[in-house]
C-alpha cells in the first residue's frame, strides 16, 4: 500500500536502519577521499554536482501537500514518524504531523542525553507541542502579558510570576521534546527559541540573585533596562502566526541587502559632515546682544576686584539674559556678520564664540559627532528647514549650496536607494510565495482531476448499479419483506464504510485510472451473474450484492477525502441541501404569485435603468455637497435646510434600496458587494435619525460619507484604488501586525527607560509628547514613523541623557526606513499589478450603467442635430442651385476621397490631388482604395507602387510645385493626423514596423484652407494674381527664417534675457531709478520681439498649423498678455489692481524655454502623459480627505477657539472657562489660524496633517477641544489622537504614496511603447548577449604608459602602478580622515598641536605620492583626472602651511579639498571583490544622473516661475511667522531659496501663515511728498493658499516624485545588469588587464600569452589555469602571426559567462564589425581549427613512423614544429579526386594524392613521391580513440581535412 510506504512509524529498527545509512556514507565519502587523492578528480566533480538538498515541501513548520493530504492516515496524527524527505536519510531525525497537517521535525537521539524517541514522558510532551491550542494558548499569554506591560501602573508582583512560570513550563516541554542544544531540530538551534531563553533566564537572574541580596541599590542601578527586554517577547507572535513569516523574511531579506547603503550612506554622510566641520564650526554659537543697558563702573567704591572693561563686557555679553529671543519660540535669534546674512534689530550687536548651540546644545558642526546627527537629519528631511535657516543667518545665503547638495545626493538619492532595496527584496519575497501557492493550485487541480474522474467512476458504478437493481427487483417480487430489509441493511452497511477491500483491487484499478476498464469490470461480473441465473430466480445473488457494494464502498471511500462535501451522503441517495440553502431559498427567493411577480418585472424595468442610476449618483454628489456645506457660525435657516436635505437624500436612498430588494429578490440582492453597502449605509442612516437626541453618537453621522464610495460603481479609478487598498489588506494586514508589534515595542520600551526620568526632570511641567503612559509612548513612536524623530529626541535626551540617541535612531531606521518603506513598496507592487489587469475585466463584466445615460442624452443631440438639418436642406432645395454638384466618380468600384487629404498606410506617405475644373475630382494613376466602413475613421489609401503614388502627388492645375509641397509639409508637421490614420491600418493586422523617413518641406502651407479654395474659386484666382505671388515670395522668406538655425536660438536668448529682466525687479528697485527705466524699456522692446515672432510665425505656418500646436498656443497667450500689459500702459491705467495681477503673468515667459530646450522637453512630455492619471489620483484623494474634512468638521467645529492675553498667551481653565467670562475679563477671545470650521479650513489643515508641517499645533488644538465656546483644556479629549492616526495612515500613506505609484506606471508604460522594434524579436539570452555586446563596443584598449628606460625611474614606475601602492595611498586617505574627524571647537593647546603635526605628516606623504608618480609617470601623469586633482590639493595644501594666513581669507580652505580626496576610494572599490553591492550602487546613480539632471532643471523652472510670482504677489509682507529678513520674497535669490526648502515640503506652513497674514499689518499703501513710500505690508489669504498649494502639489508631490521614479528605475535596471549579465565596469577591468599585454595598443596579443592572459583576468570573466582546452572550446580565430584580437577574446569570455554559444550572429553589434574594418584583420585559423590539425598531424606522423618501420631505412621526417609552420600552404593549396586507402586498425586515414603524373599509388607497393606533391588527408577519429583532449571536440568537429605536403609525410 502506498500509505504505508510512505508514512511509516518510527520503531528502534527505524533507528538501525538510519545507523546503517549512516555508516555506508561514511564508508563512501572515505573511498572518494582515497580516489581523490590519487588524481581521479572527474568522478568526484560529478559526483559533487549530485548535491542533495531538502525537498522545501517537506520543511518544517509547513503544512504537508495537498497530495499526501488524502494519503495520511488520522491514526498517525502527533505519532512520531519516519523522515519522508530523502535527504534527512541519512541523519536522525524523525517528523511528526500536527492535527492540523504541519510537519514538526526533531532529532532522534536523545533528548537530554536521558529520553529516546520511544520514552513516554518525551512522547508527551511531542504531543502537547505539536497540538494547535498550545501554541495559541501561549498566544494568548503573550498578549495579556504585553497589555501589563502596557499599564502604568505595576501590577502585583505575583502576576509576573504567573507569566514567567507559562513560559519556563514551555520551554521545559519544548527542551523535553526536542533535547537542548547538541543535535540539530533541538531547542536553541532555533533562533526563536534564544529570545524565549534569553527573557526566562534574565527573570530568574532577577528573582533568584538580585532581590535577595538587594544589588538593586548598590551597584547594578536600575533594572528597568534588563527588564524591558522582556517588551521582546511580543516578537514571539511572528514565529506562530504563519503570515507573518513572509513578511518577517523579507524585511530580514532587506536589512541582509540593506548592508551595502548603510555602508554607503555612512560613508556619503561622513563626507558631508566633515565637510559641515570644516564650513560651519563654531558658526551656530552667534548670537544678537543688546548694548543699550550695559554700563561700565571703573569705580572702585563697593568693588573689591575692579574688572577690565573686556571683562565687563564679556559677562554681560555672555549673560543669556541680554540676547535676543525670537518671538513665539525660546530659541536665541541666530545672526551673521557675512554678507546677506541674518542682521540683528536696532540696538543689538552680533558676538560669535558664546557658550551655547542652538536647540538645547545639539544642533551644531563643532564635533564630528553632531556634524553627523545634523547631516543624518538632513537626509532624513527632519525639521531640516530650521537647520538651514539659522546656518545661512549664520553663514550668509550663498551657502545654501551645501545644502542643496545633501538634499538632493543624500536625501533624494539615498532614501529612495533604501525604498529600492526594500522593494526589491519584498518584490522576491513575494514571488518565491507566489511560486509556492502556483505549485499548491497545480496540486489542487490535479486532486479535483482526480476527484473529477472518480466521480465520474462513481456515477456509472450508481447506474450499473441501479439498473441491477430493478432488474433483479423485478424478478425478486415474491421474495419475503426480512430477507429484503436484510439486504437493505447490508448495502447501507457496505457503502458507509470507507475502509478499503483487503486485496485493495479497487484501487489498482484507479490508479491505472481506466474508467471503462472499472465499468467493463462490472459489466462483466454483472453478466456472470446473469450467466449463473438464466432463469427468473426467486432472490438477489449476495455475490452479486457484495461484488458491488464492495466496488461502491472503495469509490466512496477514496472520494470522500477530507475535502469531499457529500462525506455524509449514501452514494445512491440524492444529495440533500443544507439546511442554511433550503431556508435561504424559502425566505430569500421572493417567488410567490405571478402577479406578484408581474408587479416585480415592472418595479426591475423602472429601478435597474440607467436613468435612475444616473440619477441616483447626482443624488449622491447633492447629497455630499449638502454633507459638505456643514460650517461653524451657523445660521438657523441653513441647519434646517441642512436636516431636510439629509432626510430627503435618507428617502431617496432607502427607497432605491427597497424597490432593488423587491426587483431582485433579498436572494439576488445580497449577493451584490454594493448592494450590501447601500444596505448597511440606509440602515445607519435610519439608526440615527432614531438616535438623534442621544449625545455622544454624532459619530453616526459621520458613515453617511461612505455614500461617496458609491461613485465608486461607475468611477473607474476610485473603484481601482479601493480595490488596490482591499486587495493589499490581506499582505498589509500582516504587515500592519509587524507594524504594530514594532510601535509596541518601541512604545513600551521607551516607556520603561525613560519614564522616570521624564517625571524627575520636568515634574509637572510635561512636555505633550513624552514617555509617561502608553498613548504618549505610543503617538511619540507613531511620530518616529511619520518621520519626525529630532524634537522628541531632544526632549528625551534632555530628561534622560545620551542614552535616547541610540534608542531613536534605532526606532527611525527600522520603524521608518524598513518597516514604512515595505508598505511603500507592497503599495506600489499591488498598484502595478491592479491597475493595468484590473481594469478591463471589471469592465468586461458589468456594463457601466452612467455612460450608457450619458450616451443616451449623446444619441438623443445627435438625433436632433440631423432632424434640423434635414429640414434645412429640404428649405434649401426649394431654392435651385446654380452649380450642382456632380458625384464624384467611383474608383475600383469604389468612392474616391474629397478634399486632398493625405494619409499613410505601410509608412507611405502619398497626397492626392485634385483638380477644381468644374468642381469635378479626377484622379490619375491605378489607384486602391480601402473603404473602412465608418464614417468618422479617415479613409485609408494603399498605394502600391512609389511611381504611381508620385503620378498621384504631381499636381495638375499649376506649373509651381506649391501645392504638393505645401501639403507635403503640413502632413509631415502634424503629427496627430498621421498617427491617427496610422493606427486605423495597423489595428486589424499584425504591426508591422517600417521606417518613416520624414522630409521637411521649404514651403509653407497654402493661404486659405482646402475648404476655402473649394467653396471659393476667387482664392485661387486671388494666388494667381501679382499680389497673390508677391504674398506668396513674403510668406517663403518667413518660412525660410523661421527654420533657420540661428532664428530659434535668437528666440531663447530674448527668452532668457526678458527672464533674468523679470528677476531683477526686486524691493530694491525703487531705489534705483536708472535700473527701473532701463527694465521698462527692454520690457517693451522684449514685448516687441515676441509680437514680431508671432506674426512671423503666422506668416510662415498659417493660422491652422499654428494654433493647433499646444507650445505655439502657449506663447500666444503669453504674448497676448503682454500685447493686453502695453494697451493699457498707454491708455496710462497701469495703476489698475487687476492690471498689477496681469503683470505678474509675465512670470510665465521661461516656460517657452521648455519647448526648446530637448532635455527638459522630454521629462515635460513624461509629465504631461502622466497628468490624467495623476488628476485622478487627484481627485481620489480629494475624495479621501473630503470625508476626513467633514468628520473633521463635525468633531471639532468652532472648538479651537481660545482666549489669550495681550502677550498672546493661552489662559487656563481656571482663570475662564467661557467665552462670556473671558470677554468680561477683558481678554481677547481668537481663533487658530489653521481650523475645521468648514470644508476649505479641513482640507487646508489635513494638508498640513498629511505633510507633517504644522501638524503638531493642528494636533494640540484637538485633542484640547471641549465644547463650543468653552475655554480649551490641556489634553482633556486626548483620544482625538486616533482621528489623526487614522488619516495619516488612509489619507497620508496611501493617498499621497500613490502618486509615486501613478508616475511609476507610466514610466514604465512609456519604456513599453519605447521599447524599440530590436529588443521585442529576441530571447533574453540574445537580449543579455546584446546588451554585452552595446557595452564592449563603447570601449576599446588604451595605449599604456610606457615604462622608462632608466633603472630608478623603472623601480619606481613599478612601485607607483601596482595596485598595492593604490590601496596603501587609500588607507593613509582613511587615516587623513579620522584625524580630521577628531578636531573639534575650542580644542586643547596640545591636541591642536598634535594634529597639526599629524596634518604635517599627511601632506608630506601626499606630496611624496605626488614626486614619485611625476617621476614615474613623467608627462603621462596629468593624463588622469585624480592625479590633476591630486596634483592641485597638493599644492593648496603646502600654499596653507606656508601662507596659513592669507589663504583663510580665501572662501575655500584646503582642509575642504582634502574632505573631497575622500571620493579617490572610488578607484579603489573596483579592487575590492565584496563590494560589488556598492559599485552597483554608484552605477545606478551614475546611470540615472542625466535624467535627474533634467528633472532637476524642471525643478528650477518651477521654482524661478514661483519665485517671479511671489516677488509680486508678497514682496513687501510683514516680517512674521516664517517670513523674516533672511527668508522672504522679496529679491530673487532669497525667494529661490526660500521654495527650495518648500520643495521638500520643509516649513511651508510657516511660509503660509506669513503671506496670508491679513490681520495685524499696515492696510493702506501711502506715498509722500517727499518721495518715501510705505507699502502695505498684508500678506493676501486668497492668493497665499492658491500659491503655496499648487506649488507644493507641483513641485513636492509630482516633481520630486519623477526623481524617485527615476531613482527606482534605474536602480531596479542596474542591479537587474549586474545580475544578469556583465557591466561596463568588468569591461573596464578587462582592458586594464589587457594594458599589461599589450603596451603599445595594437589590439593584439601572441597566441602563447593567451593562456596566462586568460588567466590574469579577474571574475567572471577569468579562466583559471589550466585551461588549454577551454580555450580550444571557445573556438577563438586566429589571425596572421598567430595573434589573437582583443574584441574576439572578450567576445568568446562573454559568451561563455552568459552560457549563450549558440546565440545567432545577426545580432552582432556593428560597431565591432566597423572596428575590425579599420585595422589589419585576416583570420587564418582558430583554437579549435589548431587543436584539430596538431592532433591530425600527429595521427599521420604516428602512420609514417609505423609505415617507416615496416619499410626499413626512410629519411627520418622533419621536426613537429616545422608541420605546422607549414600549415597555411596546406590551407591554401586545391583539393584533387584522386585518392590511396590504407587500412589500419586503430585509424581510418584516406589520401588523396595529387601528383604530376597523376597516377594512383596504392598502399603495398613502395613507390616513392615526387617532392611538392601534396596530399589531402581525411581524418576520422574512431570511438576507441577519444582521449580526454578529443572529447572536448563535439562529435561532427571530430572529422578534421586536412593539406599536408608530400614530403613532410615523407
Amino acid at each position: 500500500m502506498e500509505e504505508e510506504e510512505f508514512f511509516r512509524l518510527l520503531t528502534p529498527q527505524s533507528l538501525v536502519q538510519i545507523d546503517e545509512r549512516i555508516a555506508e556514507e561514511k564508508a563512501f565519502k572515505k573511498a572518494e577521499k582515497q580516489a581523490h587523492e590519487e588524481g581521479e578528480e572527474e568522478e568526484l566533480a560529478a559526483h559533487e554536482e549530485e548535491e542533495p538538498k531538502p525537498n522545501p515541501k517537506f520543511e518544517a513548520g509547513k503544512k504537508l501537500p495537498l497530495s499526501l493530504k488524502d494519503l495520511f492516515p488520522v491514526e498517525y496524527t502527533s505519532k512520531p514518524l519516519e523522515d519522508f524527505d530523502e535527504f534527512y536519510d541519512t541523519q536522525k531525525t524523525f517528523v511528526v504531523v500536527g492535527k492540523d497537517m504541519t510537519i514538526y521535525r526533531f532529532s532522534a537521539t536523545n533528548a537530554v542525553y536521558l529520553l529516546s524517541p520511544f520514552n513516554p514522558l518525551r512522547r508527551g510532551a511531542l504531543y502537547v507541542l505539536v497540538h494547535p491550542l498550545f501554541s495559541a494558548l501561549i498566544i494568548i499569554t503573550i498578549i495579556i502579558n504585553c497589555a501589563f506591560m502596557a499599564m502604568t501602573e505595576v501590577p502585583a508582583g505575583w502576576i509576573e510570576y504567573v507569566f514567567t512560570g507559562v513560559y519556563t513550563l514551555e520551554a521545559m516541554i519544548k527542551i523535553t521534546a526536542r533535547g537542548f542544544i547538541i543535535n540539530n531540530f533541538t531547542y536553541l538551534r532555533d533562533p526563536w527559541n534564544w529570545l524565549d531563553f534569553a527573557v526566562i533566564s534574565l527573570a530568574y537572574f532577577e528573582t533568584c540573585i538580585i532581590q535577595p541580596l538587594n544589588l538593586t541599590e548598590d551597584g547594578l542601578g536600575n533594572l528597568a533596562a534588563l527588564r524591558t527586554f522582556r517588551v521582546l517577547r511580543a516578537l514571539k507572535t511572528v514565529a506562530v502566526i504563519p503570515g507573518l513569516k513572509t513578511i518577517v523574511g523579507a524585511l530580514l531579506e532587506a536589512v541582509r541587502r540593506l548592508r551595502d547603503v548603510m555602508i554607503l550612506t555612512v560613508f556619503m554622510l561622513s563626507i558631508f559632515a566633515l565637510v559641515g566641520m570644516q564650513l560651519y564650526m563654531g558658526t551656530l554659537r552667534q548670537k544678537c546682544v543688546t548694548f543699550a543697558n550695559f554700563t561700565y563702573d571703573n569705580s572702585t567704591e563697593g568693588n573689591d576686584t575692579l574688572k577690565s572693561f573686556d571683562e565687563a563686557w564679556y559677562e554681560w555679553a555672555m549673560d543669556t539674559e541680554n540676547w535676543k529671543k525670537i518671538e513665539g519660540t525660546g530659541e536665541f535669534l541666530i545672526c551673521g556678520n557675512a554678507s546677506g546674512a541674518g542682521e540683528c534689530p536696532s540696538e543689538y550687536i552680533c558676538i560669535n564664540d558664546t557658550h551655547t548651540n542652538p536647540d538645547f546644545n545639539f544642533t551644531h558642526f563643532d564635533n564630528f559627532g553632531t556634524a553627523l546627527l545634523c547631516t543624518f537629519r538632513l537626509m532624513t528631511q527632519d525639521f531640516w528647514e530650521n537647520l538651514y535657516q539659522i546656518t545661512l543667518r549664520a553663514e550668509g545665503p550663498y551657502h545654501s549650496a551645501y545644502f542643496v547638495i545633501v538634499i538632493l545626493l543624500g536625501s533624494f538619492y539615498l532614501v529612495n536607494l533604501i525604498l529600492a532595496i526594500v522593494a526589491m527584496s519584498y518584490d522576491e519575497t513575494q514571488k518565491q510565495d507566489q511560486a509556492d501557492a502556483d505549485e499548491e493550485a497545480e496540486e489542487r487541480k490535479k486532486a479535483k482531476r482526480i476527484h473529477a474522474i472518480q466521480q465520474t467512476m462513481h456515477d456509472e458504478l450508481r447506474e450499473d448499479y441501479h439498473e441491477y437493481l430493478e432488474e433483479k427487483m423485478s424478478q425478486a417480487k415474491s421474495q419475503s419483506d426480512t430477507s429484503l430489509s436484510d439486504h437493505e441493511n447490508a448495502d447501507k452497511i457496505s457503502l458507509r464504510s470507507n475502509k478499503p477491500d483487503e486485496n485493495g483491487q479497487f484501487l489498482s484499478v484507479m490508479k491505472k485510472g481506466s474508467i471503462n476498464g472499472s465499468r467493463m469490470d462490472i459489466e462483466k461480473k454483472s453478466h456472470d451473474g446473469e450467466i449463473c441465473h438464466p432463469h427468473g430466480g426467486k432472490h438477489v445473488d449476495p455475490r452479486d450484492m457484495m461484488v458491488l457494494k464492495s466496488l461502491l464502498a472503495h469509490a466512496e471511500g477514496h472520494r470522500n477525502s477530507r475535502h469531499s462535501v457529500m462525506s455524509d451522503y449514501l452514494p445512491f441517495e440524492e444529495e440533500e441541501e443544507p439546511l442554511k440553502d433550503r431556508l435561504y431559498k424559502r425566505f430569500c427567493s421572493w417567488t410567490c404569485c405571478p402577479c406578484y411577480l408581474k408587479f416585480q418585472e415592472i418595479v426591475g424595468l423602472i429601478v435597474l435603468d440607467a436613468f435612475v442610476d444616473l440619477f441616483i449618483t447626482i443624488c449622491i454628489l447633492a447629497n455630499t455637497a449638502f454633507m459638505a456645506a456643514d460650517q461653524h457660525p451657523k445660521s438657523p435657516e441653513l441647519t434646517e435646510i441642512l436636516q431636510n436635505g439629509n432626510y430627503v437624500f435618507t428617502a431617496i436612498f432607502a427607497s432605491e434600496a427597497f424597490l432593488k430588494l423587491i426587483a431582485l429578490s433579498p436572494m439576488h440582492y445580497f449577493r451584490d458587494g454594493w448592494n450590501c453597502f447601500d444596505f448597511l449605509i440606509v440602515f445607519l442612516s435610519f439608526l440615527e435619525m432614531a438616535l438623534d437626541g442621544v449625545s455622544g453618537l454624532s459619530v453616526l453621522r459621520s458613515f453617511r460619507l461612505l455614500r461617496v464610495f458609491k461613485l465608486a460603481r461607475s468611477w473607474q479609478t476610485l473603484n481601482m484604488l479601493i480595490r488596490i487598498v482591499a486587495g493589499t489588506m490581506g499582505a498589509l494586514g500582516n504587515l500592519i501586525f509587524v507594524l504594530a508589534i514594532v510601535v509596541f515595542i518601541f512604545a513600551v520600551m521607551g516607556q520603561q527607560l525613560f519614564r522616570d526620568g521624564y517625571i524627575a526632570e520636568y515634574g509637572d511641567d510635561m512636555p505633550r509628547w513624552s514617555f509617561t503612559d502608553f498613548l504618549h509612548s505610543f503617538m511619540i513612536i507613531f511620530r518616529v514613523l511619520c518621520g519626525e524623530w529630532i524634537q522628541s529626541m531632544w526632549g528625551c535626551t534632555n530628561a534622560n541623557g545620551p542614552i535616547c540617541v541610540p534608542f531613536f535612531l534605532l526606532t527611525y531606521v527600522i520603524g521608518n526606513l524598513v518597516v514604512l518603506n515595505l508598505f511603500l513598496a507592497l503599495l506600489l507592487n499591488s498598484f502595478g499589478a491592479e491597475s493595468l489587469s484590473g481594469g478591463e475585466s471589471e469592465e468586461d463584466k458589468e456594463p457601466n450603467k452612467l455612460s450608457e445615460a450619458i450616451d443616451r442624452f449623446k444619441r438623443f443631440g445627435r438625433w436632433v442635430k440631423v432632424k434640423v438639418i434635414v429640414c434645412l436642406k429640404v428649405k434649401m432645395k426649394a431654392k435651385p442651385k446654380a452649380n450642382e454638384r456632380e458625384p464624384s466618380p467611383r474608383v475600383n468600384g469604389k468612392e474616391t476621397i474629397p478634399d486632398g487629404e493625405a494619409t499613410f498606410s505601410n509608412g507611405t506617405l502619398i497626397e492626392m490631388q485634385t483638380k477644381f475644373d468644374d468642381d469635378e475630382i479626377s484622379v490619375q494613376g491605378d489607384v486602391d482604395l480601402v473603404d473602412n466602413h465608418s464614417p468618422d475613421k479617415s479613409t485609408t489609401i494603399v498605394v502600391e507602387d512609389e511611381k504611381k503614388a508620385e503620378d498621384i502627388t504631381r499636381p495638375n492645375s499649376r506649373a509651381s510645385p506649391r501645392e504638393s509641397l505645401s501639403s507635403n509639409s503640413h502632413h509631415s508637421m502634424s503629427d496627430d493626423d498621421t498617427k491617427l490614420s496610422l493606427t486605423k491600418v495597423d489595428a486589424d493586422g499584425e504591426p508591422e514596423i517600417n521606417e518613416v523617413k520624414v522630409t521637411y518641406a521649404n514651403y509653407p502651407d497654402d493661404c486659405f484652407c482646402k475648404i476655402c479654395r473649394r467653396k471659393c474659386p476667387c482664392c485661387i484666382r486671388f494666388e494667381n494674381t501679382k499680389w497673390g505671388k508677391k504674398a506668396w515670395k513674403i510668406r517663403c522668406l518667413a518660412y525660410a527664417l523661421v527654420e533657420h538655425k540661428y532664428f530659434e536660438t535668437f528666440i531663447i536668448t530674448m527668452i532668457l534675457a526678458s527672464s533674468i529682466a523679470l528677476a531683477i525687479e526686486d524691493v530694491y528697485l525703487e531705489e534705483r531709478p536708472t535700473l527701473e527705466q532701463i527694465l521698462q524699456i527692454t520690457d517693451k522692446f522684449f514685448t516687441t520681439v515676441f509680437i514680431i515672432e508671432m506674426f512671423i510665425k503666422w506668416t510662415a505656418f498659417g493660422f491652422k498649423k499654428y494654433f493647433t500646436d499646444a507650445w505655439c498656443w502657449l506663447d500666444f497667450v503669453i504674448v497676448g498678455i503682454s500685447i493686453v500689459m502695453l494697451v493699457f500702459e498707454l491708455l496710462g491705467m497701469e495703476k489698475v489692481g487687476a492690471i498689477k495681477a496681469m503683470r505678474t503673468l509675465r512670470a510665465l515667459r521661461p516656460l517657452r524655454a521648455v519647448s526648446r530646450w530637448e532635455g527638459m522637453r522630454v521629462v515635460v512630455n513624461a509629465l504631461i502623459k502622466a497628468i490624467p492619471s495623476i488628476a485622478n489620483v487627484m481627485m481620489v484623494c480629494l475624495i479621501f480627505w473630503l470625508i476626513f474634512g467633514i468628520v473633521g468638521v463635525q468633531f471639532f467645529a468652532g472648538k479651537f477657539y481660545k482666549c489669550v492675553d495681550e502677550d498672546g498667551n493661552k489662559l487656563s481653565v481656571n482663570i475662564t472657562k467661557n467665552k462670556f467670562e473671558c470677554l468680561e475679563k477683558n481678554y481677547t477671545w481668537i481663533n487658530s489660524k489653521i481650523n475645521f470650521d468648514d470644508v476649505l479650513m479641513s482640507y487646508l489643515a489635513l494638508f498640513q496633517v498629511a505633510t507633517y508641517k504644522g501638524w503638531i499645533e493642528v494636533m494640540n488644538d484637538a485633542i484640547d477641544s471641549k465644547e463650543i465656546d468653552e475655554q480649551p483644556e490641556r489634553e482633556v479629549n486626548v483620544y482625538m489622537y486616533l482621528y489623526f492616526v487614522f488619516f495619516i495612515i488612509f489619507g497620508s500613506f496611501f493617498t499621497l504614496n500613490l502618486f509615486i505609484g501613478v508616475i511609476i506606471e507610466n514610466f514604465n508604460q512609456q519604456k513599453k511603447k519605447a521599447g524599440g522594434s530590436l529588443e521585442m524579436f529576441m530571447t533574453d539570452d540574445q537580449k543579455k548577449y546584446y546588451m554585452a555586446m552595446k557595452r564592449m563596443s563603447s570601449k576599446s584598449p588604451q595605449k599604456s604608459i610606457p615604462r622608462p628606460s632608466n633603472i630608478i625611474m623603472g623601480w619606481i614606475f613599478d612601485a607607483v602602478t601596482n595596485q598595492k601602492f593604490d590601496i596603501g595611498i587609500m588607507i593613509i586617505i582613511m587615516l587623513n580622515m579620522l584625524t580630521m574627524a577628531l578636531e573639534h571647537y575650542k580644542q586643547s593647546q596640545m591636541f591642536t598641536t598634535i594634529l597639526n603635526h599629524v596634518n604635517m605628516s599627511f601632506i608630506i606623504i601626499f606630496t611624496v605620492e605626488c614626486v614619485l608618480k611625476l617621476i614615474g609617470l613623467r608627462h603621462f601623469y596629468f593624463k588622469f583626472p585624480w592625479n590633476i586633482f591630486d596634483f592641485v590639493v597638493v599644492v593648496l595644501s603646502i600654499l596653507g602651511v606656508a601662507l596659513s594666513d592669507v589663504m583663510d581669507q580665501f572662501l575655500v580652505s584646503p582642509t575642504l579639498l582634502r574632505v573631497v580626496r575622500v571620493f579617490r576610494v572610488g578607484r579603489v572599490l573596483r579592487l575590492v571583490k565584496s563590494a560589488k553591492g556598492i559599485r552597483t550602487l554608484l552605477f545606478s546613480l551614475a546611470v540615472s544622473l542625466p535624467a535627474l539632471f533634467n528633472i532637476a532643471l524642471l525643478l528650477f523652472l518651477v521654482m524661478f516661475i514661483y519665485a517671479t510670482f511671489g516677488m509680486s504677489f508678497f514682496m513687501h509682507v510683514k516680517h512674521q511667522y516664517g517670513i523674516d529678513d533672511c527668508f522672504n520674497f522679496e529679491t530673487f535669490f532669497r525667494s529661490m531659496i526660500y521654495l527650495f526648502q518648500m520643495c521638500t515640503s520643509a516649513g511651508w506652513d510657516g511660509a503660509l501663515a506669513g503671506i496670508t497674514n491679513e490681520e495685524d499689518c499696515i492696510k493702506e499703501t501711502v506715498r509722500f511728498d517727499n518721495g518715501t513710500t510705505i507699502y502695505s505690508d498684508c500678506g493676501n489669504y486668497k492668493a497665499g493658499v492658491m500659491f503655496l498649494t499648487s506649488y507644493l502639489v507641483i513641485s513636492f508631490l509630482v516633481v520630486v516624485n519623477m526623481y524617485i521614479a527615476v531613482i527606482l528605475e534605474n536602480f531596479s535596471q542596474a542591479t537587474e545588469d549586474v545580475q544578469q549579465g556583465l557591466t561596463s565596469d568588468e569591461f573596464d577591468l578587462f582592458y586594464e588587464k589587457w594594458e599589461k599585454f599589450d603596451p603599445e595598443a595594437t589590439k593584439f596579443i601572441q597566441l602563447s600569452q593567451l593562456s596566462d592572459f586568460v588567466d590574469y583576468l579577474e571574475e567572471p570573466l577569468r579562466l583559471p589555469k589550466p585551461n588549454h582546452f577551454m580555450l580550444v572550446k571557445l573556438d577563438i580565430p586566429i589571425c596572421e602571426d598567430d595573434k589573437v584580437y582583443c574584441r574576439d577574446i572578450l567576445d568568446a569570455l562573454t559568451k561563455n559567462f552568459l552560457g549563450t554559444s549558440d546565440t545567432p550572429g545577426e545580432i552582432d553589434v556593428n560597431e565591432v564589425d566597423k572596428d575590425k574594418e579599420k585595422i589589419e584583420y585576416h583570420v587564418t585559423s582558430s583554437t579549435l581549427m589548431r587543436q584539430k590539425e596538431h592532433y591530425a598531424a600527429r595521427v599521420i606522423q604516428k602512420a609514417w613512423r609505423r609505415y617507416r618501420n615496416e619499410k626499413g631505412n626512410l629519411p627520418s621526417p622533419p621536426p613537429y614544429d616545422m608541420v605546422i609552420s607549414k600549415e597555411s600552404d596546406m590551407v591554401t593549396s586545391k583539393e584533387s579526386d584522386m585518392a590511396t586507402s590504407k587500412d589500419s586498425k586503430d585509424t581510418a586515414t584516406t589520401i588523396h594524392e595529387d601528383t604530376a603524373s597523376t597516377k594512383s599509388v596504392k598502399s603495398d607497393t613502395s613507390t616513392k613521391q615526387t617532392a611538392g606533391s601534396s596530399i589531402d588527408v581525411h581524418i576520422e577519429i574512431p570511438e576507441s580513440e577519444i582521449t580526454e583532449e578529443t572529447a572536448m571536440l563535439s562529435p561532427e568537429n571530430r572529422t578534421v581535412e586536412l593539406r599536408a605536403d608530400s614530403d613532410v609525410v615523407a
